[in-house]
């Protein structure tokens, strides 16, 4: 018997998004890299159009080559000396599993080298590696400026123009020009306390605001009672050309500016506090670029939050300044100009900089709420998002976001839509997903646990079915119906006459007349039993958005419950065991598709399999196996 997927997709609301993805898929094709060991602090870094991505973990760099059907590895050894080890125990009595050298820091300084920073057991160490794989010898340096001296302490790097900036968390947090060209500048102990640093990105890399770097952070609040916020998400800016002034802040960010980040609205106090992951999309909105950040409540619930970077911007070039009266006027403060300005910036200016580095204005996301939320149970880690436009030209956002059971979703948000296309489980240990890259440019995404590291393609279109109907009802930009090779097929942006695609939630027509007899007769099962038997029918599942329900030749009964990747009609007073045919459909707006049938005869009728009194526990795989036969 052969049993055709459901591919019925409902259309969700703001409100049943957050529960459950569409389809629930184990990849079996793309290779998967095992460690060999669990790699508590790995970092991922790889270059847009390349089949490599470098793992950085515990004394060595990862340098994994994906094909469709394997990985292929190069290991680059960099361990700490004993005495580094022992001086580090030393140091560090209650952490000494921590004194190793755990790569932290891998970015591309310029075409040919890229720089690597470990913790080297508590004494940060750098070291160059050429593309060919080598490290130059006898030119590594001191780290302590770009990684923090032990792993656990989170610290954020990113490359700009040949010179790197980092966040280091640590009892006195900071953000610092690290390394390169320009002059080594630092924020002010007190601008950043308890900072615990997230993520870094420029914003609008081709915009006015082109010289700004933005860090996401958390302030950690460590003596917060019942009543008071135990983190608080931040937004901090510097400016590349900024190296400092001559009297006042003359080794410190002259534009250092913060501003609260919220993951709600002002009225609510039921907000999500503490910030996880960002990723900023750039291009293809009204307002410019667009951040998604992933926010955590201290009930264990994840909410993805949206945000305008030309709103953004606007709020760090033009806010007040927090505690500040009075004006400062000709020069704003924290503006981003040259370092020639900011050496003749007058002493009343750097003052207040030094005084007041936090912004009234509080950034609120997309109508002051999330997307949607996950509920507790399962959270989000990470995030990568892709702007594409589909075959009507209308611009959309997807979104994979990593979940802490080792999950990659897929998510699409298109105006006021969230809809979770479709859950991924690639590995076989189920560990939050750490690392996580997506490359636009050769359609993969890179994502990594602690154990285990994999490359998945951005869609996989022959998993939503071998029909019209299945391929455009999976609602995936990504996708479309191939009208010549009759097959789901991966689409490029722009219009294409020979492709079928819809994400209007509301068109059930974009197959045409292929939407007339779409549900073909399924094969008819015959069961068996005696009168003194129990058996229940299951229905396979493969769109979680359908709904599904039981009927007996023409009589309707309740909606089927879903099981893991099945519904179940259970036979009792409501739904009496009775000879007929049992029918399991799936429906989602006018659309109905049988799933399965099942004909249950009384007594022994010869060649039909036959069912006696069982327990309940074994009669439920032998009526599974029923199915499949």
């Amino acid at each position: 018997m052969k049993l055709l997927p459901c591919f019925l997709l409902p259309i969700l609301s703001l409100v049943s998004a957050d529960k459950t993805p569409r389809l629930k898929l184990h990849p079996k094709d793309s290779p998967v890299f095992s460690f060999g060991h669990s790699e508590n602090y790995a970092v991922l870094f790889h270059d847009e159009g390349s089949s490599q991505v470098y793992i950085g973990g515990r004394g060595v760099v990862r340098i994994l080559s994906f094909t469709d059907s394997e990985v292929k590895q190069t290991e680059i050894h960099l361990t700490a000396e004993d005495k580094t080890k022992k001086d580090c125990q030393a140091k560090y009595p209650t952490a000494k599993a921590e004194c190793e050298n755990f790569i932290r820091v891998i970015q591309r300084l310029n075409r040919t080298s890229t720089i690597i920073c470990g913790t080297n057991a508590g004494s940060p160490k750098c070291w160059f590696l050429k593309n060919d794989g080598k490290v130059l010898p006898g030119v590594s340096i001191k780290g302590e400026k770009m990684v923090s001296a032990l792993p656990s302490d989170p610290s954020v790097t990113i490359s700009a123009d040949g010179n790197l900036y980092s966040a280091l968390s640590q009892e006195k947090s900071v953000i610092q020009r690290s390394y390169g060209t320009l002059k080594h500048i630092k924020t002010e102990d007190k601008w950043l306390p308890n900072a615990e640093f997230v993520t870094a990105a420029r914003l609008s890399p081709e915009s006015e605001d082109s010289d700004a770097i933005y860090f996401f952070f958390n302030e950690v609040n460590k003596a917060a009672g019942l009543e008071s916020e135990p983190f608080k998400a931040w937004l901090g800016r510097v400016c590349k050309g900024d190296e400092g002034a001559k009297n006042v802040l003359v080794d410190s960010w002259t534009t250092f500016l913060k501003a609260r980040l919220v993951c709600g609205n002002s009225s609510d106090p039921r907000r999500f506090d503490r910030l996880v992951d960002a990723f900023v999309v750039t291009g293809g909105h009204e307002d410019g670029g667009l951040i998604y950040g992933i926010f955590a409540n201290e009930w264990g619930s994840t909410a993805v939050c949206m945000y305008s970077t030309e709103k953004v911007t606007e709020a760090f070039a033009s806010s007040k300044l927090k505690g500040l009266t009075g004006s400062v006027s000709p020069h704003t403060p924290g503006k981003c100009i040259s370092s020639v300005a900011t050496n003749a910036l007058a002493r009343h200016i750097l003052t207040t900089m030094k005084d007041y580095p936090e912004l009234e204005a509080v950034i609120f996301p997309y109508e002051e709420r999330p997307l949607y939320t996950l509920p507790a149970g399962e959270s989000y880690t990470r995030v990568v998002a892709e702007r594409l436009s589909d075959l009507s030209l209308n611009v959309n956002t997807i979104l994979f976001l990593g979940t802490d059971k080792g999950k990659l979703h897929k998510v699409l948000h298109r105006g006021s839509q969230t809809i979770i296309l479709a859950e991924f489980s690639p590995f076989e240990e189920e560990s939050p997903i750490t690392t996580l890259d997506v490359d636009i440019t050769t359609g993969h995404i890179y994502l990594g646990t602690e154990n285990e590291a994999t490359r998945l393609p951005l869609a996989d279109c022959a998993g939503y079915g071998d029909t019209c109907w299945e391929c455009v009802l999976g609602r995936d930009p990504h996708c479309g119906w191939d009208l010549s090779a009759k097959k789901c097929s991966f689409t490029v942006n722009g219009t294409d006459s020979n492709m079928l695609q819809s994400l209007d939630a509301t068109n059930v027509t974009a197959c045409g007349d292929a939407l007339e007899g779409h549900s073909p007769d399924v094969d008819e099962k015959q069961v068996s039993v005696l009168p003194s038997s129990y058996v229940y029918f299951p229905c396979p599942v493969r769109s979680h958005h359908a709904t599904y329900t039981w009927s007996k030749d023409t009589s309707k009964f309740h909606r089927c419950t879903i099981d893991g990747e099945v519904c179940i009609l259970r036979f009792g007073k409501d739904t009496p065991m009775e000879a007929g045919l049992y029918t399991c459909s799936a429906t989602e707006e006018t659309v109905k598709k049988e799933i399965t049938r099942y004909r249950l005869l009384e007594g022994g009728a010869a060649g039909v399999p036959r069912l006696a009194l069982m327990p309940a526990l074994f009669l439920q795989l032998v009526a599974i196996s029923v199915v499949f036969i």
